[in-house]
């Protein structure tokens, strides 16, 4: 059985499991109370259902093949184990940023190199500047590289964006999808300090993957689906009724715009029209969804009526690139 973790609660939880369903990989959860779940298309897989900070730390040991976690704890918690793989990096849901926020009455503050300045000018009085975040490594990376020496981090597993205000930290690094809370707390964003950008990501223990075939398969499967369902946003489905001589007439028209003449080219097919006549022919092509309005214009020039627009829920292409990707990572030493 291949160990796949998702988030047991919170926003996280809930587009994880929307995403899966999307895909075509119902995650069942027979009972709320329940921490184990299953997926009905795939019987091989064992959902586990774990705070997302532990699904980061059993993937990187192990004990866990497959999991779901916010990419800004992938790169905080871990960055030291050589056995944990970001397999996809954007599943396109769990958007939010790791930010540094000053108060907002600090009207001198507006960028990081004023944060910077502040640090050292502390320093020079005997203090350190204290930033409060429940995100250490990542946030002593960044300060290092902007030039930050001499600071203090305060662990803060609570509510970061009081620090401030409570007094025991001067400023924070925390996570925010809109400003909102930070705004409410008084704070604000400062240019340039955009610590990390991230998202929901899908990691993997390299490890356990290599040394089986079978899981090698469940996972090909899942990350085919998941890159047939991003790439299928992106499209549109067109049918349309087009008036020609014959098969090869209407082809080489609708093809006389190549930008819209679909991935491949179109299909076309005779209609059997209900009054007997001929002369009909069915188009079917696959655009890109910011060309349906010049693809419609297009058919219409030619003499099209009928036209109908349909999602598209997969685009398959000759091979799964992230699996590729992965293969190449499991088999480096």
């Amino acid at each position: 059985m291949l160990r796949f973790a998702v988030p047991s609660k919170g926003a996280l939880a809930d587009d994880t499991f929307r995403f899966f369903e999307s895909c075509g990989l119902k995650i069942s959860r027979p009972n709320p109370r329940r921490y184990t779940a299953s997926i009905k298309a795939l019987p091989e897989v064992e959902v586990l259902l774990n705070r997302v900070p532990d699904i980061v730390e059993k993937v990187a040991e192990g004990s866990i093949d497959l999991g779901v976690s916010g990419y800004d704890l992938v790169e905080e918690l871990g960055g030291e184990s050589d056995d944990l793989v970001v397999v996809y990096k954007d599943l396109g849901f769990g958007y939010c940023d790791l930010v540094l926020a000053v108060p907002d009455h600090w009207i001198d503050v507006t960028s990081w190199r004023d944060v910077a300045d502040l640090a050292a000018e502390y320093a020079r009085s005997g203090r350190q500047l204290r930033i409060a975040t429940k995100f250490p490594n990542l946030v002593r990376q960044w300060c290092h590289q902007q030039g930050i020496n001499v600071f203090a981090l305060i662990d803060s597993q609570g509510a970061t964006e009081a620090a401030p205000s409570l007094g025991y930290a001067d400023i924070i690094a925390d996570l925010t999808a809109t400003g909102t809370t930070l705004r409410d707390n008084h704070l604000k964003m400062i240019q340039g300090g955009t610590i990390l950008q991230a998202q929901a990501a899908l990691i993997a223990n390299r490890r356990s993957l290599r040394e089986s075939s079978q899981k090698q398969r469940v996972v090909q499967s899942i990350l085919e689906l998941i890159e047939a369902r991003h790439r299928a946003k992106t499209y549109v489905s067109l049918i349309a009724n087009v008036p020609g001589a014959d098969v090869a007439d209407v082809g080489a028209r609708v093809v006389a715009h190549p930008a819209l003449a679909g991935l491949q080219g179109p299909t076309v097919s005779p209609v059997w029209s209900r009054d007997g006549g001929d002369g009909w022919y069915a188009v079917s092509l696959v655009v890109d969804s910011a060309n349906i309005l010049p693809a419609i214009d297009h058919l219409r020039s030619i003499g099209s009526s009928g036209i109908t627009v349909l999602p598209v829920h997969y685009v398959f292409a000759e091979r799964s690139q992230s699996f590729a990707a992965l293969s190449e990572l499991m088999h480096k030493s």
